[in-house]
């Protein structure tokens, strides 16, 4: 038995002290830590489902939801299973505009085959002023002021005079590859006077085979009447919204098509020709 002198004993009851009182707080601070929020996950990235080579080859059918795909982003572009109609996503809201003109708002139920997708917030906008404004030259105006190796979402708004954009009609099995289906199941559309939003994606030339370099835009009338995939529009003024990303992130179609399909050839060229 060790015995401890007055002075042993004070100093031992201090040390004793201290170490409890450590102990007290380090608990203290590890259930705070519990209990702090956990950081809110990082939104400003475009997500794509599915890559544009995929939907060329004739990989027609996906397995994601809209509702799954609403918990990526609240704006974008894409197509859905069987490519019927024009998919766009604005403020939250997805729109199918289909190959007889009509416009709905789709359910969570329904499933898309290719989309490409982000949470929208504005980083600069711009107005653009013309009189006889034309996609192409509201094309050139925006990649004056952005760089070119920046991935951007843009969204525009304007009354145009004239806009040209098409719809698919839906493909029957067995698939071929999506310009020999557009070939006999497009449908163009020359609307008159309308005002809307056109949405979607400026891309760099460094994501062909994945997405759709440069302009991707998809128009919806704000009467919800017309709309599609858009092809050239006229228009005296126009805002730019423009969200820069940081990056993107790819999920591969988890339909069982994606894995037997052949990716190998470079389709750039017929991209180019249906875009």
């Amino acid at each position: 038995m060790v015995r401890l002198s007055a002075s042993n004993k004070r100093t031992f009851s201090s040390l004793l002290a201290i170490f409890l009182l450590a102990f007290s707080a380090s608990c203290a601070i590890a259930q705070s830590a519990e209990k702090r929020p956990k950081t809110a996950p990082e939104n400003d990235f475009m997500y794509q489902y599915s890559i544009i080579d995929a939907l060329m080859a004739g990989v027609f059918d996906g397995d994601l939801t809209i509702g799954q795909l609403k918990k990526k982003g609240d704006f974008g572009v894409g197509t859905f299973n069987r490519v019927d109609g024009e998919l766009l996503i604005d403020k939250g809201r997805v729109y199918k505009i289909a190959y007889d003109g009509s416009v709905r708002e789709v359910s969570d139920s329904d499933s898309t085959s290719a989309a490409f997708v982000k949470f929208f917030k504005a980083d600069t906008v711009i107005h653009l002023n013309g009189p006889g404004l034309t996609y192409e030259k509201v094309q050139e105006q925006i990649k004056h002021v952005l760089n070119p190796n920046g991935i951007y979402a843009l969204r525009i708004s304007a009354t145009f005079p004239t806009m040209t954009t098409r719809a698919e009609k839906p493909a029957s099995k067995p698939y071929t590859s999506l310009p020999e289906h557009l070939k006999h199941n497009q449908v163009v559309f020359e609307l008159k006077n309308t005002k809307g939003i056109c949405a979607g994606f400026l891309l760099p030339p460094y994501l062909a085979r994945t997405n759709v370099p440069g302009f991707h835009l998809h128009y919806l009338a704000d009467d919800h009447k017309s709309g599609g995939h858009i092809f050239n529009f006229t228009a005296d003024a126009l805002t730019i919204e423009i969200d820069r990303t940081k990056g993107f992130t790819i999920e591969n179609n988890t339909n069982a098509e994606f894995s037997k399909v052949n990716l190998q050839p470079d389709r750039g060229a017929e991209l180019k020709k249906i875009e």
